[in-house]
């Protein structure tokens, strides 16, 4: 078995694991949710100062659940903006939950503050350029035109007529009758795509290309 077959047969079995655990994992959300109507009847047979005890296990229940939910798009999804919805969700938990003194809530805030400014300066920008480093990966806006990448990372990508590495990976998937989807991997014998990640209307985001070879 050659290396670009190895590839492209790895990328699909992990894809599909990822979707698997993604659907027992939301398989035990839905079986949790009943639990959240236990708690409302809990509460209503309980004194005032047990009620605020319980009231917040069910804050930390619901918590727990939109965390997991998130969880499974970030496994499907693989974007940055689910790793920060986490990451906040996860802090903002912590906060309204297990801070029982202001050091916990002013930890709390840095940390906060820390991820939005990781998002707006960090994430913005990188996601503005016309391509993204990651790693030993090469991962590059839909948007790059293909001569561009070519000539600064000495590719020799057949265009085929097509501007856009988006374009051509659009293309490649048509000739294949496959619709885009994160994880969706496609080849022109030279070069491996990995599609990345998606824009809301369907649109191809980011690509990232691996040689054959």
């Amino acid at each position: 078995m050659n290396r670009r077959k190895f590839l492209l047969k790895l990328n699909k079995i992990v894809f599909y694991f990822e979707v698997a655990i993604s659907v027992m994992l939301l398989v035990g959300i839905l079986i949790s949710v009943p639990d959240i109507i236990k708690y409302y009847f809990t509460i209503l047979g309980s004194p005032a100062k047990e009620s605020m005890n319980i009231l917040r296990d069910l804050l930390s229940h619901v918590f727990l659940l939109v965390i997991a939910m998130e969880f499974i798009l970030l496994l499907v999804a693989h974007n940055d903006a689910t790793i920060i919805h986490l990451v906040i969700l996860v802090i903002a938990r912590k906060m309204l939950i297990y801070s029982d003194h202001l050091n916990d809530i002013l930890i709390g805030v840095i940390s906060l503050a820390v991820v939005f400014i990781i998002r707006k300066y960090w994430i913005q920008t990188a996601n503005s350029k016309e391509f993204i480093m990651f790693g030993e990966n090469r991962i590059f806006s839909a948007s790059s035109i293909i001569s561009k990448i070519n000539d600064r990372y000495n590719y020799d990508i057949e265009a085929e007529g097509i501007e856009t590495l988006g374009g051509l990976v659009s293309h490649l998937l048509e000739e294949k009758g496959e619709d885009p989807e994160v994880g969706t991997i496609v080849d022109d014998g030279k070069y491996i795509y990995e599609i990345h990640s998606l824009y809301d209307e369907g649109l191809i985001e980011e690509i990232s290309i691996h040689n054959i070879k």
